[in-house]
């Protein structure tokens, strides 16, 4: 007995020391490869000894699994809320297994690429995981949504814009809403490199976020916000700025030394009310690799991004019916606020998902 109750002694100061109020993470006590922080940032790199998982970010109350190198927002079901044990920051709490579940928890299903990439050395291989070819190929099993999106490009101050128009056709609210735009491009024009020591990298492609608003069924507007009712202008920067091109590295053409990328762009937990409309401008420019993201010069990207159906890019070009699904005649260029006065054209070749089910758009062939 004397033995037994110096082990157990031994082992609550071990807990003790480990569940101090300074500390960042905790690793969960089922699966040492499951981790548990307080924040997001805290989260170590997504690497491929890392691939499946499992980790819970207190201060969000989210769950995220890493796959292809990026950690990727999920809800949290009844089998994975169970592998969740109450993080609690007194030292008694921390030898005990958590009663209750985090079952309840809220959820979104956007995702945040991996904020730094140690495992390579000349590439952020976060912003080019490659993708198998059954997932592109998976229009057949599409969940058909009535959620549309219109596009248009225009130029400002020599930068490439977007203005999306996102439209809740369905009589109930939705989130979590990722589309995803189509491009080609060889690696060194969109793929974002890790600097050395105090030397910066570089992002030659980077998205960000400059007008959000949400139009209502009744036509009155206000900027984006949050469930909380915060604004989501931070929320959506911060989202950006971590979603790097993803390459799909079966697609490589090697005629021209490209490769098919979608480029990645997550509204997080903005919640489109039924037969409303979101619209958001987004610029494409370039910038420098530090500090685990990408932040922007205000300079034009380096890979071209083509209008009035002259494009390769799948999303920007023009499409027939016969061929591909659906006629489009591409992605046209019009004045910066033309989009007030005139509806831009649905865009069928923006592929639009929702906690990575593909629910609305056509993808890509190759």
């Amino acid at each position: 007995m004397k033995k037994i109750a110096i082990i157990s002694l031994c082992c609550t100061a071990l807990f003790t020391a480990c569940s101090d109020d300074s500390s960042t993470s905790v690793k969960l006590s089922i699966d040492t490869s499951d981790i548990f922080v307080q924040k997001y940032d805290d989260l170590p790199v997504c690497s491929d000894t890392r691939e499946g998982s499992f980790a819970f970010v207190k201060d969000e109350k989210q769950a995220y699994t890493c796959h292809n190198k990026v950690w990727t927002l999920e809800a949290l079901t009844s089998s994975s809320s169970s592998k969740i044990k109450d993080d609690s920051s007194s030292s008694e709490a921390s030898t005990k297994e958590s009663s209750s579940s985090t079952a309840n928890e809220p959820s979104s299903s956007e995702t945040k690429a991996q904020s730094s990439s140690a495992e390579s050395s000349s590439s952020a291989e976060s912003s080019s995981s490659a993708e198998s070819s059954a997932s592109e190929e998976s229009s057949s099993s599409v969940i058909n949504r009535d959620i549309k999106v219109g596009a248009y490009q225009f130029n400002f101050s020599s930068l490439d814009f977007l203005n999306l128009s996102i439209y809740n056709n369905e009589k109930q609210p939705i989130d979590s809403l990722t589309l995803r735009l189509y491009v080609t491009a060889k690696p060194e024009d969109i793929e974002a490199t890790l600097g050395e020591g105090n030397v910066p990298g570089t992002c030659p492609l980077l998205v960000d976020e400059d007008i959000c608003q949400m139009i209502d069924s009744t036509g009155i507007s206000s900027v984006c916000h949050l469930p909380d009712g915060k604004s989501a202008d931070d929320h959506l920067r911060t989202y950006l700025r971590h979603s790097y091109p993803i390459k799909i590295s079966s697609s490589y053409n090697a005629s021209t030394g490209e490769y098919l990328y979608y480029i990645p762009i997550p509204l997080g937990s903005i919640e489109l009310p039924p037969s409303s409309r979101l619209r958001i401008d987004i610029g494409f420019t370039s910038g420098i690799y530090q500090n685990g993201g990408c932040e922007t010069l205000r300079t034009p990207a380096k890979k071209n991004l083509v209008t009035d159906g002259t494009s390769t890019d799948w999303s920007w070009a023009a499409h027939k019916q016969d061929i591909d699904g659906a006629d489009y005649d591409g992605i046209p260029l019009w004045e910066k606020d033309q989009g007030d006065t005139a509806k831009a054209p649905i865009n069928p070749y923006i592929a639009i998902y929702r906690k990575d089910e593909l629910i609305s758009g056509i993808l890509p062939k190759y």
